[in-house]
């Protein structure tokens, strides 16, 4: 490793650069602080202010299936600086110069290889006994590489190793029947690049069971052109506005019509507040008010449908052509509420087929508004040997 004196870069201190006076040594502390002061700016502006993912134009490390067993590609480029496959990754340009298999990564099934650079190899990939479903995510740090590394490193005029360099690394690894990233160790940042459903007994990773979870198309100028499609420019917007709102920044009328909320919008309840009087949004003086009361009659949303049971119960030997009747409720607005009778053979005396049948019947109580409902069993004479039958039964209501 590099042989430094001192690390005093300190992010809290807010340096933003280092200046050289005259009259003094050159230290490597203030060089090395220089850098992490540059590197560290310019990575906290690309993570806050562009975030993760692939740049557009590019499609770095899409994860794409193969025909050999417990393998697939992770997509790079052209084998130049500027083709190459690219991800943002917290500030961090990571680079993938060519198409690379999962199993032809230096760190594959190589545990000499990461016990010297202090990490975990990557293991092969199994074939899945059930039905599984796995996470790809890449694993990036950064390590020192010296001239034992890079001969490179070494100045030819003085024969010394003069600085060492700080290399940033990458592996795609797969975590095996869990779909939730990992939590990175230090030094270490992880980020999900696909998922795999994977079938029982398949050794090869179907192309349809991969699913890409990066951010594409990351560009601030696309950004920029999509927002100002959305909102418009300066004088396009102000003319919108013009259209639509009153001096006082109410609706005009004929802007917004019954035809458009009724035709191409979903309205829901929750999204209209409203007095007891209503408003009027028809788009003139005499057309329908929305109010709450319209909506309670005529809106339907879940919390009206109110689906549960009534009553529910059992019936033991039932003969054939016999028939039982059960109340199931009591006092009711039948005609304002749709019932719905369960019924279920659970045992047979003898042999051949039951008929059994169900229906409602509704009678009215001394109140000629009101009614009690019962439920009608009724076991026909069915074919072969079938004697007596036993019932268990459920009414359910489910709304008015």
């Amino acid at each position: 490793m590099g042989n430094f004196s001192r690390d005093t870069f300190d992010r809290l201190k807010h340096y933003v650069g280092v200046r050289l006076q005259q009259g003094v040594p050159i230290v490597d502390a203030d060089w090395n602080e220089l850098e992490d002061i540059r590197r560290y700016e310019l990575q906290a502006f690309l993570k806050w202010f562009v975030g993760n993912g692939v740049p557009s134009e590019n499609n770095g490390f899409l994860i794409e299936a193969v025909s050999d067993p417990n393998d697939f590609s992770i997509r790079g480029g052209d084998g130049t600086a500027e083709g190459t496959g690219r991800l943002l990754l917290e500030g961090m340009d990571v680079l993938n110069e060519n198409d690379l298999p999962y199993t032809a990564q230096t760190l594959y099934s190589n545990a000499t290889l990461a016990a010297e650079w202090g990490i975990d190899p990557i293991p092969p990939l199994t074939t899945p006994g059930g039905n599984r479903r796995d996470l790809v995510y890449i694993d990036v740090w950064e390590r020192e590489v010296d001239s034992t590394e890079d001969a490179d490193l070494v100045n030819p005029a003085i024969g010394v190793e003069t600085s060492v360099r700080t290399k940033r690394e990458w592996a795609v690894r797969v975590l095996e029947g869990s779909v939730a990233l990992p939590v990175p160790t230090d030094g270490h940042t992880f980020y999900g690049l696909a998922r795999l459903s994977r079938i029982g007994g398949a050794p090869a990773i179907s192309s349809t069971g991969i699913s890409d979870l990066r951010q594409t198309d990351l560009n601030l100028s696309n950004f920029s052109a999509e927002m100002l499609a959305a909102r418009g420019t300066q004088s396009s917007l102000g003319t919108r506005l013009d259209i639509s709102l009153a001096d006082n920044g109410q609706l005009k009328n004929n802007v917004l019509s019954n035809t458009h909320v009724q035709n191409d919008a979903d309205i829901a309840e929750n999204k209209l507040l409203f007095s007891g009087t209503g408003h009027n949004h028809s788009g003139g003086t005499n057309g329908q008010l929305i109010n709450t009361s319209s909506l309670a009659d005529d809106a339907v949303t879940a919390s009206k449908i109110n689906f549960e049971i009534v009553n529910s119960g059992s019936e033991s030997d039932i003969l054939p052509g016999n028939t039982r009747r059960v109340l199931i409720e009591e006092n009711s607005d039948a005609f304002k509420k749709i019932y719905l009778p369960s019924l279920a053979v659970t045992d047979v005396d003898g042999t051949g087929l039951a008929e059994v049948t169900s229906n409602l019947i509704y009678w009215r109580t001394s109140d000629s508004t009101k009614y009690n409902v019962y439920l009608q069993i009724t076991h026909a004479a069915g074919s072969g040997n079938t004697r007596e039958v036993d019932v268990i039964w459920a009414v359910y209501t489910f709304g008015s």
